[in-house]
């Protein structure tokens, strides 16, 4: 009933009716009202109360919510790379109406996806548009689309990637993912070309060997289970396990090499307490929840799992794993010491960051980490063609954790040499997550270049910035100035459309 490696045609797995879709279409309304009550009750309290709270950093400034835009015409400074055609996606929150701005946390804000158009080195359009859920609808006035419904709530709003011929917008936490097409329109919700009923995550990890993608997904209404799910190249399940955990916890990523599939169960666990309270996002650090890595064969059962206890901790994000000529598995990854410890308005907050790397001996059931930077950074990313493999570079955004605004540049990291560089974009500015491109199909590792959205702390025109990268050697390619303000937000992808 778990699994089944025959193909996804017999795959047995929770499927839709119109009945199920349509319940929990009704239960997301109801949960929703209840939340918006709580949160509206929590609002007059405060009213009540003479103690003042500062207002919430993440809806102001480079965090302040835009209305949908398109532009077609660009202030270029340099020269885009002529052989790039495709789309520079970028997702994040961006919330229609916000109840109580006390309780807004950035992680529940409306999904709004921007994009640029590039074709042989000109850029064609911008357009920032929001992703088409039944709220975005309502609030919008216009007919909802096709699809499924599922989980706690309908916002997706963490990451965009191109599959099986479409644009997927995703979400964690057991909300559907969104298909839109290559103009940025919401088409469908559906866990890809399935009728399967089960969640998702927003952080599915793409084999280059088979072109699958391995996900390993939570969802907020079954605390007792997380889920490792395989979608083939057509959007089609191919095999899904069904795993025991306890106390609900949240798994943003996981990482794969050539044969396995790593999971992060940590302390960040489900809080009745902080649902109590309103929080859109009720997750809180649970000392009492033993933290612990999975390591699965790919296309294994549930009974597979091999778990290693380690030091309480928390990771959003994985750069990458492989395995080395020892059989030891190899984890880059960023390591937060706590997470939603203090702050339940979103992820930054006073607390040891750093870069680590994990050696893991299965044999032994020992995990050795090494700190390969101290320096609080976030959005680890790599040569995509290394995944699953040996990397040698890692490109990774740095914060101050009590001034997002501060201390922000992009890191090159050389494991090889043990060295790393850092590109600094200006006094006022704030890169987003960067997307290494390869300078041709046969370029070297490192050979390339690095794109993203770089947004102005005072809400000026941001833009979209290209590197050129050679090894730890990062120099100016292109800007291209928006002319509009894109908040800051989560994570992004090249659509190659060449």
């Amino acid at each position: 009933m778990e699994n089944n490696n025959t193909g996804a045609s017999t795959l047995d797995y929770p499927r839709f009716t119109k009945l199920k879709s349509k319940f929990n279409t009704y239960r997301q309304k109801v949960m929703g009202l209840g939340v918006t009550w709580l949160q509206r009750r929590s609002k007059n309290s405060a009213k009540n109360s003479s103690k003042a709270k500062a207002e919430n950093p993440y809806l102001h400034g480079i965090f302040a919510p835009v209305e949908e835009v398109e532009k077609s015409e660009f202030s270029v400074i340099g020269e885009i790379p002529q052989h790039l055609t495709g789309l520079l996606l970028r997702i994040g929150p961006n919330p229609v109406h916000v109840e109580n701005q006390d309780l807004y946390h950035w992680f529940a804000g409306d999904g709004m996806l921007h994009a640029l158009k590039i074709e042989q080195g000109r850029a064609v359009w911008f357009k920032s548009q929001y992703i088409e859920t039944d709220s975005v609808q309502k609030l919008k006035h216009e007919p909802v689309k096709a699809g499924f419904r599922r989980g706690p709530g309908d916002v997706v709003n963490t990451n965009a990637f191109y599959h099986a011929n479409k644009i997927w917008a995703a979400v964690e936490a057991g909300t559907l993912p969104a298909r839109l097409d290559l103009e940025l329109n919401t088409e469908q919700h559906c866990l890809f070309n399935t009728d399967a009923d089960l969640p998702f995550t927003a952080h599915p990890h793409k084999d280059n060997n088979t072109g699958h993608l391995h996900a390993v997904c939570y969802d907020a209404m079954d605390i007792k289970h997380a889920y490792y799910e395989v979608i083939d190249q057509q959007g089609m399940l191919l095999h899904w396990a069904k795993i025991p955990v306890q106390h609900g916890p949240m798994i943003h990523d996981c990482a794969i090499t050539e044969q396995d599939v790593l999971i992060f169960d940590l302390p960040v666990t489900f809080s009745l307490k902080q649902l109590i309270k309103g929080n859109p996002l009720p997750y809180a650090w649970n000392e009492k929840h033993v933290a612990r890595i999975g390591i699965l064969p790919k296309y294994g059962r549930a009974d597979e799992v091999q778990w290693i206890n380690i030091e309480p901790c928390f990771i959003f994000h994985a750069a990458n794993a492989y395995r080395n000529d020892q059989q030891i598995i190899i984890l880059d990854v960023v390591v937060h010491r706590s997470m939603f410890k203090k702050s339940h308005q979103g992820p930054f907050e006073q607390q040891k960051t750093q870069l680590q790397r994990w050696t893991i001996d299965l044999k032994k059931q020992i995990v050795d980490r090494q700190v390969l930077d101290t320096q609080a950074q976030e959005f680890p990313r790599i040569d995509e063609r290394s995944t699953g493999e040996q990397h040698r570079y890692i490109y990774s955004v740095s914060f101050d954790p009590l001034n997002i605004s501060k201390a922000n540049h992009l890191i090159c990291h050389d494991l090889q040499s043990h060295e790393k560089t850092t590109y600094e974009f200006g006094e006022h500015w704030v890169t987003g997550e960067v997307v290494f491109l390869p300078e041709s199909v046969d370029a070297a590792e490192g050979e390339g270049y690095l794109l993203s959205y770089v947004h102005h702390i005072h809400k000026e025109s941001s833009k979209v910035v290209i590197l050129k990268a050679q090894g730890l050697t990062l120099q100016p390619q292109a800007e291209i100035v928006l002319s509009v303000h894109v908040p800051l937000g989560f994570h992004g992808n090249w659509v190659d459309l060449s």
